[in-house]
């Protein structure tokens, strides 16, 4: 689909958010034309995900003009050497396509010739050097795939399709007579790469075949326009074996979940109305209306699996933006991505977060926007306050005027799953929340720490993660949900009850010989015992010595290496040894121990612990929200165990 630039020009005529966007665009390329230089094929690319940080999993600065020292965001350490000189070439390579949009958008819009010609010579030596060099990239990678000027198949597939965009916007007379002559060459030379690679219903083949289809369309060549649409792995069967019926995307977070749409839509962008069927469009646009009913009252989207914690519904309103258009059998309405505004630079139409933009526009920020959504928002921005049940994705919210609760049982979400069935997450209305940490960049080594049991609000059974399984929803109503895990002859049930004080949390557990059994719940603030709300709490402190209290962590280089692995072995470390201020707590005679974290909003836990069970609290780092993340745990051995917990919220006033 070749955008209505008519259309266009007159919306920036006729809306202020409009010409703020083109402006700011404008701006933009001119800041990044001097200096930007395209990385040659001498040194390879390397994977993004290397660019965090090792201690606290924050991402590393990226600086244009820095390509050997790079300095952590938060902690301030720096790295240098490979992988992550690599991944800041691989980044320059976006910045480079990134900017090919932003002229493709100054040539049509922009009303200064003399900046639109500098549009064009832009354009013009980022295509004629990669149509130029792109053979003698050499084929690397070892994650997902293999790319040449890119580290692996998905970068290589969205850096291709952010180009390929560009010159379809721009319009083939942006170019020399001879780069035009070359872009066949070049595009035969990305789908001859790419098309062998896809073999998988996931996100990222789902790129390769937006990229492919991008090809496709600037040879045009309708067998492989076909073959991308019709093919084992095809659009078609991408749609319909990877999104569940209710709209979410198979990998169960929602940073995945919209990349793969972005790819989609791309893809249709890119074939027009004969790549997608009617029942398939239809899809499509629910997995764009989906998402937002699972946010939080803040518009925080859960950060279930390899899902980025701070990914908010306001980040991805270029999504629904671009559906308007892209999808007519069925356009989606943008206003409920905009319920809490996120002002920010200029947005750019693409796969992922690109290095770029300067300056504070808001709400509406966004090239998608500007290019493909409605002038107005047809609808006031929504608040769906329901409870629901998504059986065959396998999520359940309960949802009163003072808590919200999600249980989730789905199916496996394969490698980006965390392995933690009947996982819970929470908020109140007073700001108290226990989130699901999401991850840090897979090359991190705190990435471990995220993606182990210990992190979620789990039942753990000896000291192992869950193996990849399939859990049942027992029973949903508008306050109570119930749901079961079985594997390897464990059973667990979980059981939610909305209260009109809070809400009660049940935690049954049964294996098949008396084993290590360990309930894990966190939430903000620090956990501390009492008999109250938190500002009547009193910390007498722990009654036993310095090696009781150190038991717990003593216990996680044990129980990690029975698993198979070293403490920080992200397939097998079960999350202890990253605890700090671990101590025992005290269980009074009726093994009932209450507490609760100190933080605002924080409902008091009344919890039952079993005989011959031991509390624990401690702290974590890689609370979504900035607090401290607080952990109380509950350990013991048996074969089967009930575990009861009541989380009662202030009284009304």
């Amino acid at each position: 689909m070749t955008p209505d630039w008519p259309e266009v020009v007159r919306r920036v005529d006729d809306h202020a958010w409009a010409r703020d966007i083109t402006d700011h665009v404008r701006a933009d390329f001119d800041r990044w034309q001097p200096g930007l230089v395209i990385p040659g094929p001498a040194t390879p690319t390397a994977w993004t995900h290397h660019y965090f940080c090792d201690d606290d999993g924050s991402a590393l600065t990226f600086a244009p003009d820095s390509p050997h020292r790079h300095v952590c965001a938060s902690c301030g350490r720096v790295y240098r050497g490979e992988p992550w000189d690599g991944a800041w070439r691989t980044t320059v390579h976006n910045c480079v396509a990134a900017q090919a949009q932003r002229a493709a958008l100054v040539l049509r819009l922009s009303p200064e010739p003399a900046q639109r010609e500098r549009a064009r010579a832009a354009l013009e030596r980022i295509f004629a050097t990669y149509t130029r060099d792109y053979p003698a990239y050499q084929p690397h990678g070892v994650h997902a795939g293999r790319g040449r000027v890119q580290p692996q198949s998905l970068d290589e597939a969205v850096w291709a399709v952010l180009l390929l965009r560009a010159l379809r916007w721009a319009g083939p007379d942006a170019l020399s007579a001879g780069t035009r002559a070359a872009l066949p060459r070049f595009a035969r030379a990305v789908a001859d790469l790419l098309r062998p690679q896809i073999s998988a219903i996931h996100n990222i083949h789902c790129w390769l075949l937006a990229a492919v289809a991008e090809c496709a369309a600037l040879l045009a060549d309708r067998e492989l326009l076909d073959w991308c649409r019709d093919g084992e792995f095809g659009a078609r069967a991408q749609i319909a074996r990877g999104f569940h019926a209710e709209g979410l995307w198979f990998e169960s977070n929602a940073h995945y979940h919209y990349y793969a749409v972005a790819a989609l839509l791309s893809y249709r962008e890119a074939t027009g109305p004969d790549g997608l069927d009617q029942d398939s469009a239809a899809r499509l646009s629910r997995a764009v209306s989906a998402p937002p009913r699972l946010a939080y009252s803040d518009t925080r989207l859960p950060a279930y699996g390899d899902g980025w914690p701070d990914c908010w519904t306001a980040d991805f309103a270029p999504h629904a933006e671009a559906a308007w258009t892209l999808l007519p059998e069925r356009p989606v309405d943008p206003a409920p991505y905009y319920r809490v505004p996120r002002p920010g630079p200029v947005r750019l139409w693409g796969g992922a977060d690109l290095p770029g933009g300067v300056g504070v526009l808001g709400p509406r920020r966004s090239v998608a926007a500007l290019v493909f959504g409605p002038d107005e928002l047809v609808s006031p921005p929504g608040d769906d306050e329901r409870s629901l049940v998504w059986p065959e994705a396998g999520v359940a919210v309960l949802r009163s005027d003072r808590a919200r609760l999600t249980l989730r049982f789905g199916p496996d979400g394969g490698w980006h799953d965390h392995r933690d069935k009947l996982a819970v997450d929470a908020e109140t209305a007073g700001g108290w929340q226990s989130l699901d940490l999401g991850t840090s960049g897979y090359g991190a080594r705190f990435t471990a720490w995220m993606r182990s049991p210990v992190a979620h609000n789990l039942m753990i059974c000896d000291g192992r993660r869950q193996p990849a399984h399939t859990g049942r929803l027992l029973h949903a109503s508008e306050h109570r949900v119930s749901a079961q895990s079985a594997w390897d002859g464990h059973t667990l049930r979980r059981t939610l009850q909305l209260a009109d004080d809070g809400w009660t949390d049940v935690f049954e557990a049964e294996a098949p010989a008396t084993g290590l059994l360990e309930w894990v719940f966190h939430g903000d603030g620090a956990f501390a015992p009492g008999a109250g709300h938190p500002a009547l709490l009193t910390d007498d402190g722990p009654d036993q010595d310095a090696s009781d209290r150190d038991a717990l962590g003593q216990d996680a280089g044990s129980a990690s290496t029975a698993a198979g692995g070293s403490p920080r072995d992200p397939e097998h470390d079960t999350g202890h040894g990253w605890l700090r201020e671990v101590r025992r707590l005290p269980v009074p005679a009726d093994r009932r121990l209450t507490g609760a974290w100190d933080a605002a909003g924080s409902p008091v836990l009344e919890l039952d612990v079993p005989q011959g069970f031991v509390a624990y609290a401690a702290v974590a780092d890689g609370n979504p929200t900035g607090l401290p993340l607080g952990v109380v745990l509950l350990r013991g051995r048996a074969r089967r165990a009930r575990i009861e917990a009541r989380f009662r919220l202030p009284d009304r006033p």
